[in-house]
């Protein structure tokens, strides 16, 4: 039975070789955090234990500059310089996609945009070197000895388990985005119309009306905040430098009020739940 390859490694094969080293990965910094932290912190966007930025750096490195492993520091420089562009990119394409940085190294010397820090940077030169050198010669070794059906199996089942992950991962993120934007436009339709309510005090206008529509306002600002912080509940707690320049508002107030957002929403949950369950029961009267 054959299958397609890439670069001569046949697909399942690779596949198999990613989500080891997202897992490793994964495992690394998890435990990092944890240590540094004194709790236990998965790290990722993920909701499994994998982190896909470290899975695909190694298996650049593995297609692209296995032939440059004769050349031990030429193919440090290259592994540093190729896997500290790849972090940059994952940074500023999050930056841009979602308007949130999730990790920043601003306050540190020497970083770059504060998506890449020179320490970081050379560590992953180490690591590349590390894998390459040491353990991706025992992981071939011990996949090799998988069957191919067995394998391609393995590789199908994990294929569709990642792509669900990655799927609601993205939705996640796509509706924190969406609900942040709006959140963020009936802020400032909350502002203007409290900058309203004064004025009317001193003309002596219909305040109550102004009241109301305010009092509207603020509860629809309440819904899009709560709702927006379920959606974020994950990204929030797993990176602790989770900023945004254009929400950087409306972060604060829901890592300020998380708790109460969260019973707000569960609260407007039940309430809608017990509508629909009389508007039933009106039906079938």
């Amino acid at each position: 039975m054959t299958e397609p390859t890439l670069l001569g490694y046949p697909i399942s094969l690779l596949f198999l070789y990613f989500l080891w080293y997202s897992f490793l990965g994964w495992f690394l910094e998890t435990c990092w955090c944890s240590f540094f932290k004194g709790k236990f912190v998965a790290r990722g966007f993920l909701k499994g234990p994998i982190c896909p930025i470290y899975g695909i750096g190694i298996l650049m490195m593995v297609l692209f500059f296995t032939g440059l492993m004769g050349y031990p520091v030429l193919f440090y420089v290259v592994s540093t310089v190729t896997l500290s562009a790849w972090e940059y990119f994952v940074g500023w394409l999050l930056e841009v996609t979602t308007h949130t940085r999730y990790w920043d190294y601003s306050q540190k010397r020497f970083n770059l945009h504060g998506r890449i820090r020179l320490d970081y940077c050379l560590l992953w030169g180490v690591a590349a070197y590390l894998v390459l050198y040491f353990l991706h010669p025992a992981t071939e070794r011990l996949f090799a000895r998988i069957p191919l059906l067995t394998r391609q199996v393995l590789a199908g089942v994990a294929s569709v388990i990642t792509l669900a992950d990655i799927v609601t991962t993205i939705r996640s993120l796509a509706m924190t985005t969406i609900l942040m934007e709006k959140a963020k436009a009936v802020s400032a339709e909350v502002e203007h119309r409290r900058e309203e309510l004064a004025q009317s005090g001193r003309q002596k206008l219909d305040e109550a009306r102004l009241q109301a529509a305010l009092l509207q306002l603020e509860l629809k600002e309440t819904d899009l905040l709560a709702d927006a912080a379920y959606y974020s509940a994950r990204f929030r707690h797993r990176y602790d430098h989770l900023g945004s320049q254009r929400y950087r508002k409306l972060l604060d107030r829901i890592r300020e009020e998380s708790s109460p957002l969260k019973a707000h929403r569960l609260a407007r949950l039940a309430d809608q739940k017990a509508r629909k369950k009389e508007e039933k029961a009106a039906e079938k009267k």
